[in-house]
């Protein structure tokens, strides 16, 4: 009861937070998918949301259902909720989103987050949420010494428990600052493929035309654009070819990628799109963790071609090659991905941020 209680806030407890009428606006860590595209989360309330990416000017005052993902440390929670799109400024990739239904099946859920949030049980972790750790109170840890004062062997025992609660504490306060230093979560999750090229869109419209089994200089797919043109894309080669997340009368948005195309016999590897923030951080890692749902982790290197990807609020993808080959059967397989940095006695002969003498 009393979790409980110190979890329902009242209005005046939350009036130190900025805020949008009787709901307080919190910079939770969060991301946001419409139309396919993942948007990366600013603020939050129970009845809107402020996102920031690579804004189309047509969502100004349209209404879509929207998932809303809570980055946990090792997993993620995703709501479904129907909002409204308004104040779309394109040039700075600012929205604002307001929530059809606030009251609908999401608000539990979003509820407890955010009240777990501002109760400190939940912590931003970088670009994910955390459980906060809380120590005994002074009053509980002074009863518990008077009650052992006079009694020899229950003070021993008691001096042992300390000990190990103390080494527990700090071990967790080690795995902890580890995590946040060497280690940092992709949002957005890896998917395993046959190696190949990837075809995108050269520009915006409406995928008008798809064809898998096309052979080498046949058209792949056509893109109609807003102004009418058909503009058609040749298979490169005689290849097995697979769409990404994509379908015949989809819109695209210039750049985005429509189809993989790979040898047969192509090894596996794992593909997934990143921020310009993930992508630094690829630069310099050491490698990063891929870990299945079976909960098996396998190590992957980033392609450094990848890695030249442009800059900005647009996803760059990148292709991960895994230290071990992978199976058929993890072919289209999820992995959550980790970005791990070197360690301290590395940086000064493995880090690419080492500086060249010379022009």
């Amino acid at each position: 009861m009393e979790t409980r209680a110190a979890l329902e806030l009242t209005k005046e407890q939350l009036s130190f937070l900025p805020s949008k009428g009787d709901h307080p606006m919190m910079d939770v860590p969060f991301m946001v998918g419409i139309d396919g595209r993942q948007y990366r989360g600013m603020r939050l309330s129970l009845v809107m949301a402020e996102i920031s990416g690579l804004m189309d000017p047509g969502l100004e005052n349209a209404t879509r259902l929207m998932r809303l993902v809570f980055p946990f440390h090792g997993f993620s929670v995703t709501l479904g909720v129907l909002g409204l799109i308004k104040h779309v400024d394109r040039d700075k990739g600012l929205a604002s989103v307001t929530f059809v239904d606030p009251g609908g099946e999401h608000l539990p859920q979003m509820r407890h987050i955010l009240n777990s949030y501002i109760a400190g049980d939940l912590v931003a972790l970088g670009g994910v949420i955390g459980v906060g750790s809380t120590l005994p109170s002074p009053a509980t840890r002074a009863a518990i010494a008077a009650a052992t004062r006079n009694w020899t062997l229950p003070r021993m025992l008691g001096s042992a428990g300390m000990a190990l609660a103390t080494v527990l504490l700090l071990g967790t306060a080690g795995s902890l600052a580890y995590s946040r230093i060497f280690t940092q979560v992709i949002a957005t999750p890896g998917r395993a493929g046959q190696d190949g090229m990837t075809l995108g869109a050269i520009a915006s419209g409406q995928l008008d035309y798809v064809n898998l089994e096309a052979s080498e200089g046949e058209v792949a797919f056509s893109i109609r654009t807003i102004t009418g043109d058909l503009l058609s894309i040749a298979m490169p080669c005689t290849c097995a070819a697979t769409l990404q997340g994509t379908a015949v009368g989809a819109t695209v948005q210039s750049g985005d990628a429509v189809m993989t195309v790979s040898q047969p016999g192509a090894p596996l590897v794992v593909n997934t799109q990143v921020t310009s923030d993930e992508l630094l951080q690829l630069a310099f890692s050491d490698h990063v963790n891929i870990r299945f749902a079976d909960g098996e982790t396998i190590r992957a290197r980033a392609d450094t071609a990848g890695l030249r990807g442009q800059t900005g609020n647009a996803l760059v993808p990148v292709r991960l090659i895994p230290e071990v080959a992978l199976p058929d059967s993890r072919n289209g397989a999820l992995g959550a991905l980790t970005i791990i940095r070197p360690l301290p006695f590395d940086l000064g002969t493995t880090s690419p941020a080492s500086p060249t003498s010379g022009n």
